[in-house]
């Protein structure tokens, strides 16, 4: 009967540790599901966002050499559409930080362009537009280095979790042999008894 309740203990911690292996393994693997999933949402949308912000910008510029200002409204709530869309995003500080300057001075654009028709103010726009488009640039910079840093996370996950899956499977193994060796060595005692 003692044998049996050792056995049964034995079998239970067993069963407890690859249990907990495994809620480990299962919390390493939702991580790395999560982290690809804010790759997406938040980076690889949002660059998506930066490129259509730039193409509308240059739809502006391209407005300016021509002195067509007709579809400057369409463009402008367009781009602040994609502003929208940007700010419900999960954002870094710097990319919050860039990201209001890029509105506040989209608003002083919006204001240069009321006056459109007067020459020093398309000179004026220019600047505006090409400071613009220096925040996008750097605005996609944060994109690419946050992506690095969450696919990063995302492979140390899958990593742990790879190797716990292996430590396990090891672990079996070594079960396995141990009770073999008891259930061969218990059989032959009782063999030659």
């Amino acid at each position: 009967m003692a044998r049996r309740i050792h056995t049964f203990l034995a079998l239970l911690v067993v069963f407890l540790m690859v249990l907990a292996t495994n809620r480990i393994d299962q919390h390493h693997f939702e991580k790395a599901q999560e982290t690809v999933n804010e790759v997406f949402k938040d980076r690889v949308l949002v660059q998506g966002y930066i490129f259509s912000i730039a193409q509308a910008l240059h739809e502006k510029e391209l407005m300016l050499v021509q002195q067509t200002y007709n579809q400057s409204k369409t463009t402008n709530a367009a781009i602040e559409d994609l502003i929208a869309d940007f700010e419900t995003t999960k954002l870094t500080r710097s990319e919050a930080e860039l990201l209001s300057q890029f509105k506040s001075d989209f608003v002083a654009l919006q204001k240069l362009e009321t006056r459109s028709e007067q020459p020093e103010m398309v000179a004026q726009q220019q600047r505006q537009i090409a400071d613009l488009k220096e925040y996008l640039s750097k605005l996609s910079e944060i994109q690419i280095t946050e992506s690095r840093n969450l696919t990063t996370s995302a492979q140390k996950s899958l990593d742990m979790s790879n190797m716990i899956a292996n430590f396990e499977i090891f672990f079996l193994i070594c079960i396995g042999i141990a009770l073999q060796i008891i259930v061969f060595y218990k059989a032959k005692k009782s063999v030659k008894a």
